[in-house]
């Protein structure tokens, strides 16, 4: 499904982390991180090409809009989750983003990954 498409996830949860990584490999995809915060994250887009993100939205050093700001510029499709609401200010910077709440389905995600990277 994800044909080796590199798949950056940030996520804070490790169990919920481990969880999506499996389920990108599962579908074929090959696993960027998962890191647990925005300047981890931003770290590995210095040097890790990336076709897609699943991001969580509160991060352990605050929230994820640099990355997402990062992503946007470069045009690379993402998805948000997120066990609290979407920030204003980040749905007014990504008003395109689909936001999922957690517990989110890995499925859903993988799907919508695949239906963002199709060419």
């Amino acid at each position: 499904m994800l044909r080796l498409a590199p798949i950056l996830i940030v996520e804070d949860e490790p169990f919920i982390a481990l969880e999506l990584k499996a389920a990108i490999e599962d579908a074929g995809g090959k696993v960027v991180g998962p890191v647990g915060s925005a300047s981890a994250a931003m770290a590995l887009l210095q040097t890790d090409v990336v076709a897609a993100a699943i991001l969580d939205v509160e991060l352990s050093d605050g929230n994820v809009m640099p990355v997402a700001a990062t992503l946007a510029a470069r045009r690379i499709p993402m998805v948000f989750q997120s066990g609290v609401h979407l920030p204003p200010d980040l749905q007014r910077q990504c008003p395109d983003v689909q936001f999922y709440k957690k517990p989110a389905s890995m499925q859903l995600l993988i799907e919508k990954l695949a239906e963002l990277i199709e060419p």
